[in-house]
């Protein structure tokens, strides 16, 4: 038995719900699907600013711990991190 049978074995039936999510988004009521916006619309907008406001505190404490040496270089990466991150809810802007 191999360490990925174990696991398997530690998860058992994991699979089988991970198959079954598309389903489940089905007896939601329409809310994951919802293709006019709504729920996944207001999630990717959170998820969108949860991104940034992780990237601004790494990005401080990039800076913090380097006195500030490094600003040029860390803002240039925080600037393409939210590049990326704004392209999360599909939208530009």
């Amino acid at each position: 038995m191999s360490i990925f049978d174990k696991v398997k074995e530690m998860f058992g039936g994991a699979e089988e719900k991970l198959k079954n999510i598309p389903e489940q988004a089905k007896n939601t009521g329409g809310q994951a699907q919802d293709s006019s916006g709504g729920v996944m619309d207001s999630a990717r907008e959170k998820a969108e600013d949860l991104a940034n406001q992780g990237i601004d505190k790494a990005s401080s404490a990039a800076s913090e711990a380097t006195g500030g040496k490094y600003d040029d270089q860390i803002s240039k990466g925080t600037d393409m991190a939210k590049d990326a991150a704004d392209k999360i809810d599909g939208k530009e802007g």
